[in-house]
Formats: C-alpha cells, sequence, structure tokens
C-alpha cells in the first residue's frame, strides 16, 4: 500500500469547496490473500469486519473520529483474479457533529456503475460521545481469539486486523446470542453502532459479548492483559439470502421491489376537520363539497377544514370493462386535480384520495388493473405539487363513502388521520394497520451464470414494439442468447419500419425465423387476427411486451385525448395480450413498465398512468397463477423517445436527482435475473444513494433504501420561510435584496445543472435562460421548500426575470419595513428600562404594576380575539401610536404614571 500506509486504503483526497474527503484504494487477493478464506458459495467476500476496518482508518485520518453506526446494504463479492477500486466518500461535518459516509466498490477496469455497499456516520471519538461505559468488563467467561500465525506479521498495518475482528464476531458467545441464520441465508454483522477502537495492532483478544434483545448484542475485545482494543455498543446480525453472494463471473445489479411495510404513525395531535368532495347526501365526517370550485369558495370564506377527501372508486358500469374503466377513471381524476391544483384557494389543504382495492400489497391482494392506472396519475401529480395530494387505498371490501356500522365512523378513521398529519404521501390499510410504499433490494439482483429461463425452442415469441430501440435489443437478446427460434415481431409499421430488414438479417444469421407484422396491439381484433395466424408448429410461448408512446406534459396542459393516445399502445395492449391469451400455457409473460409509475415523476402523469396499469396487470394475472413480469424501468442509454423527450436538462435532472440510466447490456442482464426470480413486480432502477441524499429530503418510497435516523424531527417556531424571512429582516435593505437574488440564482443553478448561481444572469428572461414548464416546475418546487411559501406552478411566467422574481419574494419575505422596529416595541422598550429595579423596592409599588400591567395583557388578548367590530385593532393601534400616546394609554390602564428614566 502507499500513500497513507494501510493496505486496504492508499489515498486520501480532500475535496474542493469543503464537500468532504475521498478515500481510494483496492481489494484483491493478491493484494489480501487472506481473503482467501472467506468464501461464500464459492465467492470470495471481504467480511463486513474489513469494511469496519476501512472506516475506523479513515476516522484516524479525520481528527480521530469512531464509528457512531455502519450498515452493510450488500456484500463485498470479489471477482475471480480480479481487483476491486474502493471509494470511501466521507462528508463534512454536520450540525450534529457527525461525518456521513458511504463505501462503494467496483472492478478495475471497468465501466460498470458503482455498487454501494455500506453507509453510516462517523462521529466524536470521545467517552462523552461513544459512551465509556463500553469499556468497563463485561461479565461472563471470555472466548479466546487468535490471529493465524501467517498473517500475524501485517498486525501492525492494521488498525485491528478484519480476519481477526471478523473471528471474535464469529465466537461462541456472540453466535449464541446472535441465533443460526435461517434456510437458504448467511447470517452477516450488518449493523454496527458505536465502534470504538482503543488499541491497534492486535494479534490475539478475548471475547465477551452481552445479549441486548431482538437479536442484537454488546462486544468487547481485550488485549491478553486485560486492557480494551475494541468496543461494539451495539452489533446486530441479518440473514443475507445465498444470492447476495453471487459466483464469479455475477454481478449484483439494480434491481428492486415495492414493499407495503407495516408503517407506526404516532397518533395526531388532534384530528383533522374533513371535507369531502363530491358526496353530497352520504353520511360524511364533515362538510361536503359538490365540486372543487365549491370546495374553494367555502375554504375562503373561513370553513373549518383541515383536509378534504375524495372517493375514487371503480365505474359501476358493465364488469370486465376494465379498458373503459381506466380511461373514464384517469379522465374524471384528471380534471379533479387540475382543478384543485389550479384552485389558489385550496394551496394549503391535501387532497386526500381513497381508492379500494388498487394496489398489491402482498400475495393475499388481488388489485384491479384500472384503479392502479390512477394512482400512477396521482403520483406524478404528487411529483409536480409535492404536499398536495395523499393517496390511500382501503381493502376491496372494505367500507365506502360514509360512516361505519350503526352510524359509527368508519374503523379506518383513526389511521387516515395518521397517515395525513405524519405526511405520508402515499398507504394502504390493510386490517388493523397502516402499511407504507419502500423499495427494497430484490434478491433477483443476484445474477448468476444459471439465471435463465428456459425458453421453448419451437415456440413462438411475440414482442411489441419489435422494430423499436428496446424492442430491437430484446430481439438480440432472445435469439443469441436464450435460443429462442420463433420471433414474431409486431410494431405499427412492421416491415416498413426503418432498419427492418437489417433486423431480420441479423436474427437471420444466428438461426432465428423472424415475422415482422404491422399491427396495432390496442386494436383488439386486428390483435386476435394475428395471434390465429401463429402456426401451431410453432404456438406462441412468450410474450415480451415493450410497446408504448410518449407525450410529456404538466398535469395542468394534459387532455383526455392526450392521455387517450398514451394508455391505448401500452395499457389497453397489455390487457388484449392478457385476454386474448390467458388460456395459453406461456412461459413468460413480460410487461416493460416504467419506474415512473411507480416512483412518480414531473409532466408524465399519462405515461406513469399506462405503466402503473401494467404493474397492476401483472400483478393480477399472478394472483390468478398465471405467467406475468412486470419490469419497471428506468432510463436505458438507447437513442429513443423518451430520452429525447426529456432532452439534456432533463437527463441532467435525472442523474442530479440520483438516477442513473441503464446500458443496454445492464439492462437485458436485469431482464434475464427478473425472469429468473418469478418475482411479478419488479423495479429495474440504478439509484445513486449519495447523489440522491445530496440533492435534499429522500422522497418516502426511496427511504427503505437510503438510511436516514429513525427519530422525530424537533419542532420549532416556524417553517422555512419565518427563519428566511427573519434572516432577511435582519439585514439592511440593499443586503437583503442581494442575498435573497443569490439564493435564487443559486436554485437556478441547480434546475438547469449550471455550476453555481453566478453562471446565471439576474436579468435575463426565463425563456432565454432555457426555461419551459417543466423546469418552471423544477424551480417553483425548490422554491417552495426554500422560503415555505405557497407558489403557482406559473411562477416564472408571471416574473418575467431572475431578479424579478427574486423582488416579489422579497416582498413576501420580508418587507421593506420590516427591519424597522415598530413605535410601540420601542416605547415598550423604554418602559421596560423604567421598571427594571422592579419598583425601586416599594414592595406595593411592584405588586401594583405588576396586576395593572397583566390587566392590560389580558384586555390585549381579549381584543385580539374578539371579531371585527368596526373599530381599530387594538394591536393596530398600538403599532401607530407615538411615544406620548403609548404611555398615556398605560397611564389610563395602569391607573397612575408610569415611572420615568
Amino acid at each position: 500500500a502507499g500513500g497513507l500506509g494501510h493496505p486496504l486504503l492508499d489515498a486520501k483526497l480532500e475535496l474542493a469547496g469543503g464537500q468532504g474527503v475521498l478515500f481510494t484504494g483496492q481489494i484483491s487477493l493478491r493484494g489480501q490473500p487472506w481473503l482467501a478464506g472467506h468464501a461464500v458459495l464459492e465467492s470470495p467476500v471481504l467480511p463486513v469486519a474489513g469494511l469496519v476496518e476501512l472506516v475506523v482508518r479513515a476516522g484516524d485520518e479525520l481528527d480521530g473520529t469512531g464509528i457512531g453506526e455502519l450498515t452493510l446494504h450488500t456484500p463485498v463479492v470479489l471477482p475471480r483474479g480480479g481487483a476491486l477500486e474502493v471509494q470511501l466518500a466521507v462528508a463534512p461535518v454536520d450540525d450534529a457533529e457527525r461525518r456521513s459516509f458511504a463505501l462503494h466498490t467496483r472492478a478495475v477496469g471497468a465501466d460498470g456503475p458503482w455498487v454501494t455497499h455500506a453507509e453510516g456516520f462517523l462521529t466524536s471519538d470521545d467517552p462523552v460521545a461513544l459512551g465509556d461505559s463500553a469499556a468497563e468488563p463485561l461479565a461472563g467467561t471470555a472466548a479466546q481469539v487468535e490471529l493465524p500465525e501467517e498473517w500475524q506479521p501485517e498486525a501492525a498495518q492494521y488498525g485491528l486486523h478484519p480476519e481477526l475482528l471478523d473471528l471474535a464476531v464469529r465466537a461462541p458467545d456472540v453466535v449464541a446470542a446472535v441465533g443460526a441464520a435461517q434456510p437458504g441465508t448467511v447470517r452477516v454483522p450488518a449493523e454496527w453502532h458505536d465502534v470504538r477502537l482503543r488499541a491497534g495492532g492486535a494479534t490475539a483478544v478475548a471475547v465477551r459479548a452481552a445479549e441486548l434483545g431482538d437479536g442484537a448484542v454488546r462486544v468487547q475485545l481485550t488485549d491478553p492483559s486485560g486492557q480494551p482494543v475494541l468496543t461494539v455498543g451495539r452489533l446486530v446480525f441479518h440473514d443475507v439470502p445465498d444470492s447476495g453472494f453471487v459466483t464469479t463471473g455475477s454481478s449484483v445489479l439494480p434491481l428492486f421491489r415495492l414493499e407495503w411495510g407495516a408503517g407506526a404513525l404516532p397518533e395526531p395531535e388532534r384530528a383533522p376537520r374533513w371535507g369531502v368532495l363530491g358526496a353530497a347526501g352520504a353520511d360524511v365526517p364533515g362538510p361536503a363539497f359538490a365540486d372543487v370550485a365549491a370546495a374553494g369558495a367555502a375554504v375562503a370564506a373561513g370553513a373549518p377544514v383541515d383536509a378534504v377527501r375524495l372517493w375514487a372508486l371503480p365505474d359501476a358500469g358493465p364488469d370486465g370493462d376494465v379498458v373503459g374503466g381506466l380511461h373514464g377513471r384517469t379522465h374524471r381524476m384528471l380534471t379533479l386535480v387540475q382543478e384543485w391544483l389550479a384552485d389558489e384557494r385550496l394551496a394549503g389543504l391535501p387532497l386526500v384520495v381513497l381508492t379500494r382495492g388498487a394496489v398489491s400489497t402482498g400475495i393475499e391482494d388481488v388489485p384491479d388493473p384500472a384503479g392502479a392506472g390512477v394512482w400512477g396519475l396521482l403520483r406524478s401529480a404528487q411529483a409536480e405539487a409535492p404536499g398536495r395530494i395523499v393517496i390511500v387505498d382501503l381493502e376491496p371490501l372494505s367500507e365506502g363513502p360514509g360512516s361505519g356500522a350503526g352510524g359509527e365512523p368508519a374503523p379506518w378513521e383513526g389511521q387516515l388521520a395518521s397517515i395525513v398529519a405524519a405526511g405520508e404521501p402515499q398507504a394502504a390499510l390493510r386490517g388493523a394497520r397502516v402499511r407504507l410504499p419502500r423499495l427494497q433490494r430484490s434478491s433477483a439482483g443476484a445474477l448468476t451464470a444459471e439465471s435463465t429461463v428456459a425458453w421453448d425452442p419451437d415456440g413462438t415469441v411475440l414482442v411489441t414494439g419489435g422494430t423499436g430501440a428496446l424492442g430491437r435489443i430484446v430481439a438480440r437478446r432472445l435469439v443469441a442468447e436464450h435460443g429462442v427460434r420463433h420471433l414474431l415481431l409486431l410494431s405499427r409499421r412492421g416491415p416498413d419500419a426503418p432498419g427492418a430488414d437489417e433486423l431480420r438479417a441479423q436474427l437471420a444469421a444466428h438461426g432465428a425465423t423472424v415475422t415482422l407484422v404491422a399491427c396495432d396491439a390496442a386494436d383488439r381484433d386486428a390483435l386476435a387476427a394475428v395471434l390465429r395466424d401463429i402456426p401451431a408448429e410453432h404456438p406462441l410461448t412468450g410474450i415480451v411486451h415493450t410497446a408504448g408512446v410518449l407525450d410529456n406534459g404538466l398535469v395542468a396542459d394534459l387532455t383526455p385525448q392526450r392521455l387517450d393516445a398514451v394508455l391505448r399502445p401500452k395499457a389497453d395492449a397489455a390487457w388484449h395480450l392478457h385476454e386474448l391469451t390467458r388460456d395459453l400455457d406461456l412461459t413468460a409473460f413480460v410487461l416493460f413498465s416504467s419506474s415512473v409509475g411507480v416512483v412518480g415523476g414531473p409532466g408524465q402523469a399519462d405515461y406513469a398512468a399506462a405503466n402503473a396499469f401494467l404493474d397492476g396487470l401483472a400483478a393480477h394475472r399472478a394472483a390468478a397463477g398465471l405467467a406475468a413480469t412486470a419490469i419497471a424501468w428506468g432510463l436505458w442509454e438507447v437513442d429513443d423517445g423518451i430520452n429525447a423527450g426529456l432532452g439534456e436538462a432533463g437527463l441532467k435532472r435525472y442523474e442530479r436527482e440520483g438516477f442513473r440510466r441503464l446500458a443496454p447490456a445492464e439492462a437485458t442482464d436485469l431482464l434475464r435475473a427478473a425472469l429468473t426470480d418469478g418475482e411479478a413486480q419488479l423495479v429495474a432502477l440504478p439509484v445513486d444513494l449519495a447523489a440522491m441524499r445530496a440533492h435534499g429530503q429522500v422522497p418516502p418510497v426511496f427511504q427503505g433504501l437510503v438510511r436516514t435516523p429513525q427519530r422525530p424531527t424537533a419542532r420549532s417556531g416556524g417553517g422555512a420561510g419565518d427563519a428566511l424571512g427573519a434572516r432577511l429582516a435582519a439585514l439592511p435593505d440593499a443586503e437583503r435584496r442581494t442575498t435573497l437574488l443569490d439564493l435564487v440564482r443559486a436554485e437556478i443553478a441547480a434546475v438547469l445543472a449550471h455550476a453555481g448561481g453566478h453562471a446565471v444572469d439576474a436579468e435575463r428572461p426565463f425563456q432565454e435562460l432555457g426555461f419551459d414548464s417543466m423546469t418552471a416546475v423544477d424551480l417553483r418546487n425548490r422554491l417552495v421548500a426554500l422560503t415555505g411559501l405557497q407558489l403557482p406552478a406559473t411562477l416564472v411566467f408571471d416574473h418575467p426575470s431572475p431578479v424579478a422574481l427574486s423582488d416579489w419574494l422579497l416582498g413576501r419575505l420580508a418587507p421593506a419595513d420590516a427591519g424597522a422596529p415598530a413605535p410601540a416595541l420601542a416605547d415598550l422598550d423604554r418602559l421596560e428600562a423604567a421598571l427594571a429595579d422592579g419598583g425601586g423596592g416599594d414592595d406595593a409599588l411592584r405588586s401594583t404594576v405588576t396586576v395593572r400591567l397583566r390587566q392590560l395583557l389580558a384586555r390585549l388578548g381579549e381584543a385580539a380575539q374578539e371579531p371585527d367590530g368596526g373599530g381599530p385593532d387594538v394591536a393596530e393601534s398600538l403599532e401607530a401610536a407615538s411615544a406620548s400616546e403609548i404611555f398615556d394609554f398605560i397611564d389610563n390602564q395602569l391607573g397612575r404614571s408610569a415611572p420615568t428614566n
């Protein structure tokens, strides 16, 4: 090792601008031969003890900080005959005197993505911060552990040799405390809390452990003389599936599943005062409004409403018309959401949309695909207007609008109140539990050489969108790697599509028979005719539905016609494929959906609705025992309509928010892994955890991937706007304007992916700066977070330039006279000074003054609560009073003159 003189870390780099420190190194069997003894399922693995050693060494370089927490996300598996690059990124010290870190690796020389293996934080390495009680001897007999003799000469190069630490945490007392692994898993020490290295270079230690409950232990290592070597305040073991330890030549892929875990939400301080939209005549828990306009008028008139609920139930029309139900329900929801978001009178109220059986929270659920489409549309609307919409799914047989049995509140009323109070944007109620959607890593992400699907070489595989960018890639992979010999490629232009002849020739060169057909799969009759023409000797055995079109636009700009144009090739076609083939024994029924249907995305409500329908259809088929795999893809690195529609600014924003595009080879590996695993709904979305955390608040759906402190946020006296307003008000007028303009320019730079606010011309019109409707919404949302103000989506169109916008915001946050003390306050300061000695020792005077001042305060309070009777407000009168008038007021109220200085 060089630079740092450590076997695992080579160099330390201070990042510019105070952005933290980056440590780098390499890990290989050649460089660390002791790793040969650490193999799981024949794969060499760096034990978690090695990660602890890496982070401890980095802490030594940073003024002696220790590990407050380290959490393993995925094991570090070494490539056979190769090496891993290591990057340990350590952030600057935060307000809590902690440094967060993330540890990443990738194969040396590879162009693929970095894999995040562990995250946590460093904290002050002192007895007070880490608890010196951890060094107090634990009771019980110690297990003696010794580093193998062949590795003892290098012990001094480490703080604590990972081989020795790994042996220590697998000592009998520790194993007995944490129990055995479940079948098909490996139990690993995954969570390390309050780790402190107290002496380095040990070759033998005594290990003591104390059970803490819930499978956690406290661990203490001492040297032969009894002196502490290392203490762990809390160590938690997790069971990692065997598939997480992938074999040689394999990789861990960014494949996730959406889990609906039980959420423990606190009870609200008080129940919200509900309004109900469109439920007139029902027994509802608050005023019912016929439409959005009526709700806005009532709220503007002072109606006591904290939130408005809306029932989005299935149509009562003929059974079986799923496609018609999807279009009708999304049309109505689109119109209603447009009206809701456009009505500024309702800007402070959440619209709580209640669905029933629209999402699958587990194998017992049979979701309504049309309801899932409504969820997709709403998720995108949430991304455009954070905090304005909440979606809650009830059980399919739960109560409808109104109260529960016998006029009592419905059993889920309390849970609904908790969801709204907690600020959760999405939830499902199942039984007595609130379930919250969180992405979790799927075991399908462990791709091995054996990961494959047995495609029947005599069967026909149908690919919709077969001549499109994704369809071509899939077709080539099916033929070249999976042995498919009969392909039926459908597209709108079929054999007349650009490049169709070349594609046919490429596939034929691999021994495949290819049929290209022009067919609109959304036309049920046309699709049925194509299916009838499939020869009996090569029956249909698989379907891959990649077709789709994009028509990006903000919710406010969409129309039912634009919505239908996106739904037809994606959702309608998928349902027709389902209905026409449900009686066939298919090997695979693969639906290419989009991550936007799961996590939302501004400007893609129509596309999100179509793709969420596909996810719901896959769950619907799986519940019926039919083949089904829906993969919600992130962006691919291909020249297609999706990438072109986003443009350069959109792609940069995508990466800045913590996402990475998929290379085609990686995407097809994901397809193979997903089909091997057999889960019905998966999300293939490369997530850059560090970038997501740096971008700002992590959306709830990703909080299962990005570890955040599990504690309530301290309450403050006001929101973001109060803090910024107070900061500006304390500045001179000229500095206020400059300070706020700099903040606005910084947000503009972030939206446009510029180097910084200095790159933004404050006088230049927004349109010339490159703003469109999408970037306008992005800026609005960032300024809402900055200022705490309710701001319209048309903000950049209402104020033509950054300086004009900044000046308008300044008027809202800190009016020109905000920094000047009010006359009444100045006079009260004089009165306070006059009474500073408490009445000069005169107890009677002090008592009288106290009573009279309390009476005055009481009268001021009463005046503030009285309705306007036409007379002047007391507070306003005091604000406008002169010095002599304020003292006259006090004289009259107290009955005697106030003392003067």
